[in-house]
């Protein structure tokens, strides 16, 4: 296949950037037989509810916890979605962990435009039995990464700030992250604002310190995610698979492609943070490009912009590395029947 160039692009659309060619994933993949150690680092939200259902019931991931950030909706909105979401999934044990409220600098920034004020539109879940873990998130994230006998693998699908905590607070730790499959920023536009997606820009100062820090990165930003869309028909087969976990997903997709049909048009919904989450589940779904990943942190309306940098020449003349690969495609299909499947098998 000839490689994407500026005139080239899934869907026939036109990038208004530079796509750089696909390169082999580097970022692992766990397996049935063994599975992959994994955090969740999250602000449940709409996208995450699938996300986390995804990743609790696919057998090549080992969830160990879920942390929470302020940022779909406020933390305590958050951490609360999260236990409840565990109790319906049949996964209470896992334990849940709260962490900031708001970003390392600046003004709080939330998505309940979008989410709603709890963060999960019209719907309400039955309590959890379960309790927010005594530990913080970023003590409990040093604590198993301490304890794993393997690399754990982070999927942080909120604003980075908990991240970024963890890499200031223990640099000790970082050989201990396997990888960090990121939902958050863009090569292209923004959702947010222009220039930045809302994750990035909820923390710019925070996302900066994830993308200097040489841990290995997988970025998956709404140039991938938006091709990973759920729309009525899909909502309805996610209703018909007979599960608790099914209904609550689809009344969650409803509700986001609502408020989404308000906010930008259209009849379907991007399920951003269940890509990074599928990533490393299944080896060949999501296509991936290096790039330079640079982060704006000025006050201006470029801040939060993931500046992404992956034609070479240009690399070369800036002494610039790639230090994270970008997601580009992903088959739209074949995504939709795995989220399916895997709320088929939830309780």
């Amino acid at each position: 296949m000839e490689r994407p160039g500026f005139g080239d692009f899934a869907h026939g659309a036109h990038p208004t950037y530079y796509a750089a060619p696909p390169v082999t994933r580097t970022a692992p993949v766990g397996t049935s037989g063994r599975p992959l150690p994994l955090i969740i680092d999250s602000d449940p939200g709409l996208d995450d509810a699938l996300a986390i259902g995804l990743a609790v019931a696919m057998p090549e991931l080992d969830v160990l916890a879920v942390t929470t950030v302020g940022g779909n909706a406020d933390v305590r909105h958050c951490t609360e979605n999260a236990l409840r979401l565990l109790h319906a999934f049949g996964r209470s044990d896992i334990p849940v962990a709260e962490g900031a409220a708001g970003p390392l600098t600046g003004a709080v920034v939330r998505a309940t435009g979008i989410h709603g004020e709890t963060g999960f539109g019209r719907t309400v879940l039955p309590p959890s039995p379960a309790s927010v873990h005594a530990e913080g998130a970023v003590a409990l994230m040093a604590r198993l990464l301490r304890e794993s006998p393997v690399p754990v693998a982070i999927a942080p699908i909120g604003p980075l700030t908990n991240l970024a905590s963890l890499i200031r607070l223990h640099p000790e730790l970082l050989d201990r992250i396997a990888h960090l499959a990121i939902m958050g920023g863009s090569i292209g536009e923004g959702n947010t604002t222009a220039s930045a997606e809302f994750n990035i820009y909820a923390d710019p100062e925070a996302a900066d310190i994830v993308f200097r820090s040489g841990v290995p990165i997988t970025m998956m930003g709404l140039d991938v995610t938006h091709q990973a869309t759920l729309d009525g028909a899909a909502s309805r087969r996610l209703a018909a698979c007979g599960t608790g976990a099914g209904r609550i997903a689809a009344e969650l997709v409803d509700f986001a492609i609502e408020r989404v049909g308000k906010w930008y048009g259209g009849t379907s919904t991007a399920i951003h943070d269940a890509v990074a989450v599928a990533h490393l589940a299944v080896p060949d779904l999501v296509s991936v490009a290096a790039y330079n990943v640079r982060v704006d942190t000025t006050d201006g309306p470029a801040r939060g912009r993931t500046v992404c940098e992956g034609l070479s020449y240009r690399m070369d003349r800036y002494g610039l590395a790639a230090n994270a690969e970008v997601g580009i495609r992903i088959d739209p299909a074949r995504f939709q029947d795995i989220l399916v499947d895997a709320f088929a098998r939830l309780p």
